[in-house]
């Protein structure tokens, strides 16, 4: 039996936050599916530049920065799946993953278009969950932003089941832990744990999107030599 790997990335520069915990228990979820494998990455203590509008990569194919964003890419492009958890700075996801996504999407555009191939249609199967400081503290807004970026990465998205309580995706929030102050809730890296609902959903999620992950991917292997070269483009080809 040929496995999936679904690759779990938090967006934090928290390491081994709220945000960690709820991305791990997703892919706890993952791997309760047979023939799942699941690789964990967070951003917090890597370096990545944000994209300055060079137009290096039109030309060259890649990014012009050398930093962690390099490895990232390596990861991502050999995942099947992918969850991407993050947590609510501002109404919006953390400045340092807003710059990956932004490169992403450059790079993997014009590393192909470069060779005056076609955009990639990389169909990996996604899913996004979110944390907040409250139960409605922003996280319909983080998760429409990287459902979003999904779609633009003609990503196929997922959620978990309605009837549990999952909406676009998942989420997560510290105020479950009541028995803080509202500033040990924000400084604590665990409060999460304390939020049942919202740990059964994310561990939920992780489930859908591993048995997805394998539907998609069985299904463009069925299709092969039905489908364009789009679909199974390779990041080292250039």
């Amino acid at each position: 039996m040929q496995k999936v790997k679904v690759l779990g990335v938090v967006g934090s520069p928290r390491h081994n936050g709220n945000t960690a915990k709820l991305v791990k228990k997703a892919l706890e979820g993952c791997a309760s599916v047979l023939g799942v494998e699941t690789e964990f990455y967070e951003m917090a203590g890597k370096k990545f530049r944000h994209c300055v509008g060079c137009y290096e990569c039109v030309e060259a194919g890649v990014c012009v920065f050398k930093d962690d964003f390099q490895d990232f890419v390596n990861r991502y492009m050999a995942a099947d799946g992918v969850i991407w958890g993050a947590p609510v700075y501002h109404m919006a996801i953390p400045a340092s993953m807003k710059a990956v996504l932004d490169r992403l999407g450059n790079s993997l555009l014009n590393r192909f278009v470069t060779q005056g191939r076609e955009v990639p249609r990389l169909s990996k199967v996604c899913g996004v969950l979110t944390v907040g400081g409250s139960r409605y503290g922003g996280q319909d807004m983080v998760m429409s932003f990287l459902v979003s970026s999904c779609l633009l990465m003609n990503g196929v998205v997922v959620s978990g089941d309605t009837l549990l309580g999952n909406y676009i995706g998942a989420t997560g929030y510290t105020g479950a832990a009541k028995e803080l102050s509202l500033l040990e809730r924000c400084k604590s890296k665990d409060a999460v744990l304390q939020d049942e609902e919202g740990l059964a959903c994310v561990l939920n999620l992780g489930k859908r999107v591993a048995e997805m992950t394998k539907i998609v991917r069985r299904g463009m292997l069925a299709l092969e030599k039905e489908l364009p070269s789009e679909y199974f483009y390779a990041w080292g080809e250039l």
